[in-house]
């Protein structure tokens, strides 16, 4: 009996002690190891926070974006031609750009969609369809055409000519029609009789290209005041009259002075493009030119 008791009380404290170093294993490491874990956990922890940081930066702004007529897929044209032209604004880049001046004039050319659109652009980067003549097309009153001259606009534009004539003439002034709707033939026997007499670089500065003139759409005229030649229109008091008055008949002055860059023409003081009252005044406003317009707030 004592002998077995003894045994018992032997047994009970070796598994007491075994008991004791298994804890004693299982809740320590060695300090190199246990440094290593929190390192690690540490170094997870860090990287997590610099990807969330990473993915939470916002793109540094287009600094273009504000500006009007705005097109994403210019972006990087917008940034190229801003570079090669520090003194232009945010505005003038986008607009510049929109209308195709970061390309030369007469490269990229896109056939105008719809030609009868009154506020349809013409110009060296766009031009008209093949054989397009406007269905709408009405004679000039004899007394409001240079020399009794057979003169065409479209309908509306022509009315409001008549309205434009009338208007001046109750102001003390006379504005006439010189040249108004002209064929793609027609054109192009100006444009090339001028080239072969002045060569085409220079031809382009002043005369469009057959399919490219403003004219064959019927909405512009060229004015004068019937005792200087048209061309010293810009010598006039009507010019003068013009200025401030044309927007209030629907019509604005296409080219001009100090915008060759913009149009590719030169300064035309006797050049009016009907787009409607509220659009002439709208660009009269913003003292820009009908292209800027059209590309910045149309497109």
């Amino acid at each position: 009996m004592k002998k077995s008791v003894f045994c018992l009380i032997l047994f009970s404290a070796a598994m007491a002690l075994f008991a004791g170093c298994g804890e004693q294993q299982s809740s320590s490491l060695p300090e190199s190891q246990s440094a290593a874990v929190g390192t690690s956990q540490a170094a997870s922890e860090t990287s997590g926070a610099e990807e969330q940081d990473s993915s939470s930066t916002p793109a540094v702004d287009d600094p273009f974006a504000a500006a009007a007529g705005y097109r994403t897929e210019n972006a990087a044209r917008y940034a190229d031609y801003a570079a090669e032209n520090p003194d232009l604004t945010t505005q003038q880049v986008v607009s510049y750009v929109n209308i195709g001046l970061d390309t030369p004039f007469y490269s990229g050319v896109e056939t105008i969609a719809d030609p009868d659109n009154l506020l349809v652009l013409c110009n060296k980067y766009h031009q008209l369809p093949n054989g397009y003549e406007p269905s709408d097309l009405v004679q000039i009153s004899s007394a409001n055409s240079n020399g009794g001259k057979t003169l065409y606009l479209r309908a509306e534009a022509a009315a409001a000519f008549e309205q434009l004539c009338a208007g001046a003439a109750a102001d003390g002034y006379t504005i006439l029609g010189q040249s108004g709707y002209r064929s793609y033939s027609y054109q192009e026997q100006l444009y090339n009789n001028y080239v072969a007499r002045d060569g085409q670089a220079t031809a382009d500065t002043y005369s469009a290209r057959p399919g490219f003139s403003e004219h064959q759409t019927g909405l512009a005229m060229d004015i004068c005041n019937g005792t200087l030649s048209y061309t010293e229109f810009g010598q006039t008091a009507e010019y003068e009259w013009a200025k401030e008055h044309l927007h209030e008949y629907g019509f604005v002055l296409h080219y001009l002075p100090g915008t060759e860059q913009i149009t590719g023409y030169m300064t035309e003081e006797w050049h009016i493009r009907y787009v409607g009252v509220e659009t002439a005044t709208r660009i009269h406003e913003l003292g820009i030119t009908l292209d800027e317009y059209c590309a910045t707030y149309l497109e």
